[in-house]
């Protein structure tokens, strides 16, 4: 707590010595840091603060805010030092530079680390290591003017001390002189007002000097005012005036103490301290009960300020406790990793909207702040890192994709005029079968690609369903004259095998069945069996002639379909006929061995029925494949 100045009250009737004011020393500059090592070897000079003494007449400028640089950009806390450079003095910004430039350093050592740090895993040597950061130029010639203001700055100021202190050396000699100069009392008193004026109106000394000097001052101003006794009466009322003054400071301190704990009442604090300081004494009856209203308002605002400074420490765990909370919810957005685009697009939308958060928590002053804004950065380094991959990836995805797609337009546009309609159409559906598994590729590309893809698949469909109609109506013509040959053969007779040949010659030379219309194809057979069972030929021969017949007209006409079915039936034929034996011989077992059993014999004709069958069918197939060749 301040101590009252001890105030001397001269009276005619008083020889008492008053004893020098307790002057409260502190400094008002500190030394401004060293730079980084990254700075200029001029930039290491140190620039050393100007010591003064604290209490001044002039009032001291409004304390400067400090802006948040922990939610600033680097380009932004660069023009805000800019900013403060050009429209403050150098003394008044010192602790915005200084914070702002610790910052931009922190992150800009950060960038050039993890710029190292890769560039040493990707096998470069460290002494070809090179990062051009142009914000970190921007840096240095912004704090390197910053800096050279400062030193004249300092400079200018130790000119003013020093003269300041040779002004106030001689007016103590001039005070010193009042009491042997020529002249009234009340003329010295006024010439002591007018020096004491003076005294006021000069600046600040050395902080070396100030003690001594004020001490030397009232000890001749004590001197002064006991040699003019005689004139209590103006001394009186100058005390008097003294009192009125420290009485309105004590109110007004008091007032300000009603609106509760701020900074603005600490700065009043001290301000009311410094004026009563300089005011001077007051009549010796009201001295103590004055000093003790000033005490008790003084020790109130005390109480206020550490209540003031708990609550602030409260509030501080607690925006720390919340940007806690933010990292971890940072840390969180990696925790299951998107696989998609949408789900980065989603997570980086959080990410947002936790940096909005983080930012609007704002600025703590607390030993935990750095640890818990590099916890921060860390966050979301790693979640961008995280991201990056999943893109390089993606983008490795995307050309393999890409390359996909590519494939399938080109064979797209291959088979889209192929001849082989059956062929092509299957591959043509496989591919448009596997453009949906392709994968993803970016939009623009992705839709040229699609359009001639689709382009060159309509092309072929298109054509495919020209062809098919036509096709359709070939067959409904081809079905038509069979039909109308059906009903001829109908009302046919035929006299020999050779008719019966030529007839089924001339039904297959009409065309080719296709699906259900085939049905005609047995109809025609079958009615032309009958007719030629009447010939009385061996059925062997009738079968094995008519069979021919049916295939050469089938070859000669080149339906694939009806040779296959005449393939299949001399298959089914013949598996029909060979497990028909093997199961006739299996039951010959259950037979006893006597001739003239009925049953046996039947059996055994039975077989022989049977092994005659199976090579006749042989015989068809050999003919059979005889004929395709």
């Amino acid at each position: 707590m301040m101590h009252e100045d001890q105030e001397q009250q001269t009276t005619p009737e008083s020889n008492e010595t008053p004893s020098p004011e307790i002057v409260a020393e502190t400094t008002t500059e500190t030394e401004i840091a060293e730079t980084s090592n990254e700075e200029t070897a001029g930039e290491n000079e140190e620039v050393k603060a100007v010591e003064a003494e604290e209490d001044h007449e002039a009032p001291k400028d409004k304390k400067l805010a400090i802006p948040d640089f922990d939610v600033l950009s680097i380009e932004a806390s660069l023009e805000s030092i800019e900013k403060h450079i050009k429209e403050y003095e150098p003394q008044r910004i010192k602790g915005i530079v200084e914070s702002g430039r610790s910052r931009i350093l922190q992150e800009l050592n950060a960038d050039r680390d993890a710029a190292k740090a890769t560039y040493l895993e990707e096998g470069g040597n460290i002494i070809d290591f090179e990062f051009d950061q142009p914000q970190r130029k921007t840096l240095g010639i912004l704090y390197g003017g910053y800096r050279d203001k400062l030193r004249s700055h300092y400079a200018q100021l130790e000119v003013e001390l020093s003269n300041n202190l040779a002004v106030k050396m001689a007016i103590i000699e001039e005070v010193k002189a009042l009491p042997m100069a020529e002249g009234s009392a009340k003329d010295k008193y006024d010439t002591f007002k007018g020096l004491r004026e003076r005294w006021n109106q000069t600046g600040l000394v050395p902080k070396a000097d100030a003690r001594t000097v004020w001490a030397n001052y009232n000890h001749h101003v004590d001197n002064f005012f006991n040699f003019l006794r005689l004139a209590y009466d103006l001394i009186e009322k100058d005390y008097q005036n003294n009192y009125d003054e420290k009485v309105a400071l004590c109110q007004a301190l008091e007032d300000n103490i009603q609106n509760g704990a701020s900074p603005a009442l600490f700065r009043t604090l001290q301000q009311t301290h410094s004026k009563w300081k300089r005011i001077g004494p007051v009549p010796r009856e009201n001295k103590d009960a004055l000093w003790e209203r000033l005490k008790a308002a003084t020790a109130k605002v005390h109480e206020l300020r550490d209540q003031y400074n708990e609550n602030l420490q409260e509030i501080n765990a607690s925006k720390i406790a919340a940007k806690k909370v933010v990292v971890e919810k940072i840390k969180a957005l990696t925790a299951e990793l998107p696989s998609k685009h949408s789900g980065w697009q989603k997570a980086s939308k959080a990410l947002e909207a936790l940096r909005a958060e983080f930012k609007a928590i704002g600025f703590v002053k607390s030993e935990e702040n750095d640890s818990v804004w590099e916890a921060y950065k860390a966050a979301q380094r790693g979640f961008n890192q995280t991201k990056n991959d999943f893109y390089k990836e993606e983008k490795t995805r995307q050309r393999e994709s890409l390359s996909k797609k590519k494939a399938l337009v080109a064979l797209a546009e291959s088979l889209k005029d192929s001849d082989d309609i059956a062929g092509a159409a299957q591959q043509l559906k496989q591919a448009q079968a596997d453009w949906k598994t392709s994968g993803y590729v970016p939009k623009k590309e992705g839709d040229k690609l699609w359009e001639a893809f689709r382009a060159a698949c309509n092309h072929f469909f298109d054509r495919l369903k020209g062809e098919r109609k036509a096709k359709t109506a070939q067959d409904n013509a081809v079905v038509e004259s069979k039909q109308k040959a059906l009903a001829e053969l109908k009302n046919t007779k035929i006299g020999s095998v050779e008719e019966a040949i030529s007839a089924s010659e001339a039904y297959s030379a009409i065309g080719v069945l296709t699906g259900r219309n085939k049905k005609l194809e047995d109809d025609f057979d079958k009615i032309l069996s009958e007719k030629v069972r009447d010939l009385g030929l061996e059925p062997s021969v009738l079968e094995r002639t008519m069979f021919e017949a049916k295939v050469k007209a089938l070859v000669e006409s080149d339906d694939q379909d009806g040779l296959h079915r005449q393939r299949a039936w001399i298959r089914e034929e013949m598996d029909k006929a060979k497990k028909e034996l093997h199961q006739l011989e299996n039951n010959i077992a259950f037979f006893s061995g006597a001739k003239g059993n009925p049953l046996l014999d039947a059996a055994l004709a039975k077989i022989e029925a049977h092994k005659t069958r199976v090579d006749e069918l042989t015989v068809l197939r050999k003919l059979f494949n005889s004929l395709l060749k």
